[in-house]
């Protein structure tokens, strides 16, 4: 098959969100030349937006009947974007009419970067590439920090004690711990790890830092019984198993067997041995079985909108998927799209409403099991939709039975907070905006990226507290409220250092988990064998989160 066409073929599938660019191109068995098939969606995804406005401006389509919108936009790419231009035959007819426009299409090209405020080589502010830390986890069943800082000191790294002032990436060839999870070690950005003997060994694991708040905020201990409820690829499984030092028992639910399987092998060569997977939707458990009235700790990072991921393969597919939608309805009316554009608006607000309510969903589902008493809620969005709404709502249904953690039982060294504003009013608990700053303190949020962000993914995590009965159902007015933006001292981190050690867990990717399907085949994980995959998915396409 020809190269752009099989090429076209993915865009079409991701588009209709059938994969992941990964799984459909390095662990696709079709894909002949896998390494430049994944460099040409990738590229064609992140310049997508100063394409797209070259395709519509050039009415291309309109005067070439013959192409398809997504190999349209994969001639572009390497017509305007590659010095070697379309790598195809001369004879080829879809060449042939692109390259009979070549001339104004590079001069929509120029026009399309200044109107969409490129800044270089036709990337959009925001769609460049932000270099972010590459964070790594230290699986502390199999070795400890101190071990690694050995083995790469001896690799010739250089290990600093503190972290950059102000916060920034990590000069070449140096690393330093993380000043809040100690755990976590931080390496300069594009540091590529995979091929180190630590991480064939499960002893590094790549992952990002937000990702590893929602299991150190629940922190179980070793003897707890634990669901990870919406669990695959298994990061945050294992980052809970490691807390818990094997311990207790972990339930993983995943109803996407593909991506169980890719848990089970992860967690195996992490070495977990107190994890049982069930095929199936957290929303399906039965909370009265024996087994899971035991249930005391429960981890939701259920389905979101991701918008706080950059640089992710997924984050490209959304907009991707999204601007298609709307590009095909845009080609399909005659009324110039004023009606269309607002629609679209108005679909991206019904989608950020039924995420929420299927949130709130799960955690209310997770408040029925008897003997739970501690629960993280955890999102990669940075709507509030999502996340400070989420929790007004869960309040006013489920307070005083239910109250949220304080900043000092949640990562409270950690400097942003959840957003006032955001907070709405919940009868009997809030009502005043020092109310609402009490709520916000008890929240967690991460920025996105470098500059203005926190160097990392954006995220938010609340957690929630059983009520007991001797226990204060409200807001304590001994919670200190929040310093958004405040940044610790070198000194400050050091003092901590040395008197407080975290350890704990991490979130997940989005689970896609609304069907509701009793399909419980659970498997026993015990550190031996290890379920073969289909194709060629191995664990690097999944081990950041």
């Amino acid at each position: 098959m020809n190269f752009y066409k099989q090429a076209a073929e993915i865009l079409d599938r991701l588009g209709k969100k059938e994969g992941s660019i990964k799984g459909l191109t390095l662990g696709n068995a079709e894909v002949k030349d896998k390494k430049r098939m994944y460099a040409l969606i990738c590229e064609t995804l992140k310049h997508n937006a100063t394409l797209s406005l070259v395709l519509q401006e050039s009415k291309l389509l309109t005067l070439e009947k013959k192409l398809t919108r997504s190999l349209a936009l994969l001639l572009l790419h390497d017509l305007l974007l590659q010095n070697r231009g379309i790598q195809a035959s001369e004879s080829w007819p879809m060449k042939q009419a692109v390259m009979k426009h070549k001339a104004r299409l590079k001069a929509e090209f120029v026009k399309a970067k200044i109107k969409v405020g490129a800044t270089k080589d036709g990337l959009v502010e925001g769609e460049e590439e932000v270099l972010m830390p590459r964070y790594v986890r230290i699986n502390l069943l199999k070795m400890t920090p101190q071990q690694v800082i050995d083995a790469f000191v001896a690799n010739n790294w250089t290990f600093l004690p503190l972290p950059p002032s102000p916060p920034a990436p990590p000069a070449p060839n140096t690393f330093h711990r993380d000043e809040h999870l100690d755990f976590m070690f931080v390496f300069p950005p594009k540091s590529d790890l995979h091929l180190h003997p630590l991480y064939a060994s499960g002893v590094l694991i790549l992952q990002d830092k937000a990702s590893c708040f929602p299991a150190a905020i629940l922190a179980p201990p070793k003897d707890a019984y634990v669901i990870d409820g919406c669990a695959a690829p298994g990061n945050k499984t294992s980052q809970l198993a490691m807390g818990m030092s094997n311990g207790g028992k972990i339930i993983a639910c995943d109803l996407d067997l593909r991506r169980l399987n890719i848990l089970k092998r992860l967690t195996t060569k992490a070495g977990c041995t107190n994890i049982t997977a069930l095929n199936t939707s957290f929303l399906t458990l039965d909370t009265t079985t024996p087994d899971h009235s035991k249930v005391t700790h429960i981890l939701l990072d259920p389905s979101c909108s991701g918008s706080g991921i950059i640089n992710r393969l997924d984050h490209l597919v959304d907009a991707y998927a999204e601007e298609q939608e709307q590009a095909n309805i845009l080609e399909t009316t005659m009324t110039g799209g004023a009606a269309e554009r607002a629609a679209a608006e108005e679909k991206k607000k019904e989608r950020l409403k039924s995420l929420g309510e299927f949130q709130i969903e799960c955690v209310t589902k997770a408040m029925t099991f008897s003997n739970v008493h501690k629960i993280t809620y955890s999102t990669c969005s940075i709507y509030a939709e999502e996340n400070e709404h989420v929790v007004t709502t869960l309040l006013r249904n489920h307070w005083p039975k239910w109250k949220l953690s304080p900043r000092s039982k949640v990562l409270p060294t950690w400097h942003r907070r959840g957003y006032p504003a955001d907070v709405g009013d919940i009868p009997g608990l809030v009502s005043t905006d020092e109310d609402r700053s009490k709520v916000a303190d008890c929240l967690v949020r991460a920025v996105p990226g470098g500059s203005e962000g926190d160097l990392m993914n954006g995220f938010f995590v609340a957690c929630f507290e059983r009520v007991g009965k001797n226990s204060n159902p409200g807001l304590s007015p001994t919670w200190k409220s929040s310093s958004i933006g405040a940044k610790r001292t070198h000194d400050e981190i050091a003092d901590d250092r040395a008197t407080h050690t975290t350890s704990g867990s991490t979130p997940s990717s989005k689970k896609k988990n609304k069907k509701k399907k009793k399909n419980k085949a659970a498997v026993e994980i015990t550190g031996g064998s290890v379920l073969t995959l289909s194709g060629a998915e191995d664990e690097e396409l999944y081990d950041e989160e």
